[in-house]
């Protein structure tokens, strides 16, 4: 090798390590810390491909990913929007080069690192004589800012770069919108807007568009740095209200990186302090933090029908582009002390929709007007919980002020619309009739335990199920607790007192009527009084309500710890292992481990006092469900006996209760 050839690849080395320096000068030792916790690399083959995962943050409705070889730009966006989510482009926009007017070719480009770092993807690479290093970060809940640095291995060549885009959407067309670049079509409320620093000079031709060359001549000490910012709006006064914040990123982009590192350095702190103050466990940092990464990047920001910001279940998948009730109350119990702000939004955007009775939705969504978001059912009643959640994190007594009151209302809604015999037991039930609704209010859609129940009318209004559930029972109990809680801190006695003396006579009322002796669990109960023969995770509700007895515990944790029953590989499925229904593979809550009923399992064993089953399950969870703690995507559900991910990739209540079984 001649000695040329080796000063140019130890100059490399030098740049290279150079470019990391950079980076961690502008992420913080906790940022870089946690690489690649999701694999966002990939090329989509399509507009709907939904094969390839993306990076976005503070709600924004598009989101990016890394392209597996050197390419001059990131993969995307993604728009969340049109048809459930579709690609822009394969990439919209490419950074193109050259040196003494010789064009480079991106194919011949050597990586030298690419990398999803919370709150960024950073990318860099070798072009000729070139080290090229890109960077993205969003800087609002509508715009991503996109920076390349551009350092030569010689002393001073000649480079020309100008950018290029191209969209595979073929009702999409560029055109120039107000010294920047607007791509657009009359189908879609959608409008992605580029701005450069200075006004858009260059062709346009529909589909893509080609700026002019800027020339500059590179000096080794001192990097060349190019920028751009990428917005996706819906409406001209989102663009407005965005607009000091595109013109601050562009002038000055070190500041927005910076900012970006502070608030990302914040929430990792935050995340990585459990509840109590200690330092969780290092074994599940790298968890914890892709629960977060999880969370964010099905962030939402207000938009359309929705008021307040949210998270969807999965933006990764087409059918859950909304946001839904019970979800919505665990995403804001995981985010309580690390994104308070969203926490509260996720909480808000649902009572925004509370209907004159009291009633919430079970979903809405931001392209849907208010009478058509699904109203056939709700969903079970813990929002109390998250509202209680949300107060201990930030002493919030105004927060608490407003939503006291609806809560209140919706907490009475149950007794009026959903208890048949007015007995003080409450049945899962639907707005039209329909027993599919009344099973989806449950959250268990098709779980086995409402395979012969039926319909009845009720006099309020209404309709309920035949029976009697034991979950639903015992989150009301416990939103009794929380309704005198959240009283209490307002200042209201006698309401404290009232709901304090309810919750202890529901307890009662729960043991007596769900608990079977003989069968040592909790059962859903016919109307008639006949007990459901089902062991599922309502029947472990009351542990986490802490309202069965010392002997009722220690049953149901025998029922627990049974290997043939729920102490599987991925232990605490949503059925009896031994059941005849049991079908993990196609059952969806027929047998599937659900993280929220683990969840819940865990914190009740804990509650009393059987902190050793409760480590060991949760141990058994972490290890044995599929890809947790490597960078594949958390799953809606994972099989019980084969560790398998099920269903919806990049779960939002599977993260939200990752985080909280770690952090509690």
């Amino acid at each position: 090798m001649k000695i040329t050839a080796i000063l140019q690849l130890l100059l490399v080395g030098l740049l290279h390590q150079s470019c990391q320096q950079d980076r961690h000068e502008l992420t913080s030792g906790l940022i870089s810390g946690f690489p690649n916790t999701l694999d966002l690399s990939g090329i989509p083959e399509k507009s709907k491909d939904r094969s390839v995962y993306s990076f976005s943050d503070l709600g924004a409705w598009h989101s990016y990913s890394l392209s597996p070889q050197p390419s001059g730009g990131f993969v995307g966006p993604f728009l969340m929007t049109d048809d459930n989510g579709i690609w822009a482009s394969q990439q919209l926009i490419t950074l193109n080069l050259s040196i003494n007017d010789q064009p480079l070719d991106w194919g011949s480009a050597q990586m030298l690192e690419s990398i999803y770092l919370p709150g960024q993807l950073v990318q860099s690479y070798q072009l000729d004589s070139l080290i090229i290093t890109q960077r993205l970060i969003f800087v609002s809940k509508r715009s991503t800012l996109v920076q390349f640095e551009i350092v030569s291995l010689n002393k001073q060549p000649k480079v020309n770069a100008f950018f290029q885009g191209k969209t595979w959407l073929t009702d999409w067309k560029f055109s120039n919108q107000n010294g920047g670049l607007r791509l657009n079509s009359s189908e879609s409320q959608t409008q992605v807007i580029i701005t450069f620093p200075e006004d858009f000079e260059g062709s346009i031709d529909q589909g893509t568009f080609s700026s002019e060359k800027e020339t500059f001549n590179l000096n080794s000490n001192f990097p060349v740095k190019l920028c751009y910012v990428q917005s996706a709006y819906f409406t001209k006064e989102e663009k407005n209200e965005d607009r000091e914040i595109v013109e601050q990123a562009l002038s000055n982009p070190k500041w927005s990186l910076e900012k970006n590192n502070s608030r990302w350095t914040d929430y990792i702190e935050k995340t990585l302090t459990q509840i109590d103050g200690q330092q969780i466990d290092s074994v599940y940092s790298f968890l914890a933090i892709k629960s977060l990464n999880t969370l964010t990047n099905n962030w939402r920001s207000a938009a359309g029908e929705l008021k307040h910001d949210g998270l969807f279940p999965s933006y990764a998948y087409g059918g859950f582009h909304g946001f839904w009730a019970w979800d919505s109350w665990k995403h804001a119990v995981g985010l309580a002390d690390i994104i308070p702000e969203l926490a509260k939004d996720q909480i808000l955007t649902m009572y925004d929709y509370q209907d004159i009775d009291g009633m919430i939705a079970d979903c809405i969504f931001r392209d849907t007007l208010i009478e058509k978001h699904n109203w056939r059912d709700t969903k079970p009643p813990l929002s109390g919980w998250a509202i209680a959640k949300v107060f201990e994190a930030t002493g919030d007594t105004a927060f608490v002020r407003d939503l006291y009151p609806k809560l209140e209302k919706y907490h009475q809604w149950w007794y009026k619309y959903r208890d048949n015999d007015g007995n003080g037991l409450c049945e899962y039930g639907s707005t039209d009739g329909t027993r599919v609704a009344a099973a989806w209010e449950s959250g268990m859609d098709n779980a086995v335990r409402f395979d012969e129940a039926t319909m009845m009318t009720n006099d309020g209004g209404g309709y309920s199920l035949n029976q009697e559930s034991v979950d639903l029972n015992a989150y009301l109990q416990v939103e009794k607790i929380y309704l005198a809680q959240l009283a209490k801190v307002l200042g209201k006695k006698n309401e404290d007192q009232k709901y304090t003396k309810e919750a202890e006579h529901l307890a009662g009322l729960i043991r007596d009527k769900f608990y079977f002796e003989n069968e040592g669990y909790f059962f859903d109960v016919m109307l008639d009084g006949k007990m459901i023969d089902v062991y599922g995770p309502e029947g472990w509700i009351p542990l986490w309500a802490g309202l069965a007895t010392e002997e009722q515990a220690q049953n149901l944790v025998e029922k627990i710890m049974d290997e043939s029953k729920f102490n599987t590989l991925v232990p605490l499925p949503t059925l009896d292992a031994s059941h005849t229904k049991f079908n993990p593979k196609n059952g969806y809550w027929r047998g599937p481990v659900w993280l929220d009923q683990v969840y819940f399992a865990i914190r009740g064993l804990e509650k009393y006092g059987y902190q050793t089953e409760a480590d060991l399950l949760k141990n058994k969870l972490i290890q044995n469900a599929e890809g947790l703690l490597t960078d594949i995507p958390i799953r809606e559900n994972y099989h019980p006996i084969t560790g398998q991910g099920l269903n919806a990739k990049h779960f939002s209540w599977s993260a939200a209760h990752l985080l909280m079984l770690i952090r509690e």
